[in-house]
């Protein structure tokens, strides 16, 4: 009966975060629809959900979950300069090897549309996506899952939940590309959980996250046909030169493919190396 009833308490988690995170898009969306200039819709949209989604996270975690802003990880910290530079590295390095590595050359696919695709790319891929979903899921999903089931399944779970969530995002699927978007979706989340367990904040995997987003996804830069489960609508497009699904990443795009999988695994690997060390400092102090 215990055990039903702490299942349940996590189920009831997911669906408030959930709930939260679809909030912040729908008041996004709304406060769109008040400015017609292009670049006012990209910009003071992003922040307003940022507001939204961090307020009623905060609100939902003190009042139902009993969650400090610490614990979630909102508060303010120095950026570790290892994952300031291991952020960088690996969106570039993924872009490196499909730009120079396989025999493609880029070209611009929207000539005149720098600017706005620039804009697109920071605000409502990069720093939105970031700061909302790592708050959603690497703050209040993970953080209570550590609390009751334990650090293992708190790493698990949430990252096979943020697999799922990014299979919506896909027209159509076989079972290839199901398995590569799983494997590359809960290998990504579990590298962004360790950035904050290194941290103890949202704000270096956010800021991980929002440098993948703007320089793989983001407006400017996309590589192949399809880019996040879509057509690539961006600025500059790299080809993919091949019908490998381990280097197309299938109907998902590039972010399922084997080149970024192995970027998430080493990064992840990397930052448990350093996890691992600050739990044995702590365990000498005590």
């Amino acid at each position: 009966m215990k055990t039903i009833k702490l299942i349940g308490k996590n189920i009831g988690v997911i669906v408030l975060s959930i709930l939260v995170f679809i909030i912040g898009a729908i008041v996004e969306g709304l406060v769109q629809e008040c400015f017609s200039n292009q670049y006012l819709r990209l910009v003071i949209p992003a922040f307003v959900r940022i507001a939204v989604t961090v307020a009623l996270a905060r609100f939902v975690s003190s009042k139902l979950l009993k969650m400090s802003a610490k614990e979630l990880g909102l508060k303010l910290k120095k950026m570790d300069i290892k994952l300031f530079l291991i952020s960088i590295a690996l969106p570039l390095t993924v872009l490196a090897f499909y730009a120079y590595i396989l025999p493609s050359k880029a070209y611009i696919a929207k000539p005149g549309s720098f600017w706005i695709s620039l804009i697109r790319g920071i605000f409502s891929f990069g720093i939105t996506a970031g700061i909302c979903e790592e708050l959603i899921f690497r703050g209040m999903i993970f953080r209570y899952m550590q609390r009751t089931l334990g650090l293992k399944a708190a790493v698990i779970l949430p990252s096979l939940l943020f697999a799922c969530a990014h299979i919506m995002n896909m027209e159509s699927f076989n079972l290839t590309d199901l398995v590569l978007l799983i494997l590359a979706g809960s290998s990504v989340a579990a590298m962004f959980t360790l950035f904050a367990l290194q941290s103890d904040s949202i704000y270096p995997g956010a800021f991980a996250h929002a440098a993948w987003n703007i320089l793989i996804i983001g407006g400017v830069f996309g590589i192949g046909d399809t880019v996040n489960g879509m057509g690539n609508d961006s600025y500059l497009i790299i080809p993919i030169q091949s019908t490998n699904k381990l280097l197309t990443g299938g109907n998902f795009g590039v972010e399922a493919a084997l080149p970024a999988i192995i970027g998430y695994i080493t990064v992840a690997l990397m930052i448990g190396v350093l996890v691992k060390k600050e739990f044995k400092k702590c365990a000498h102090r005590i």
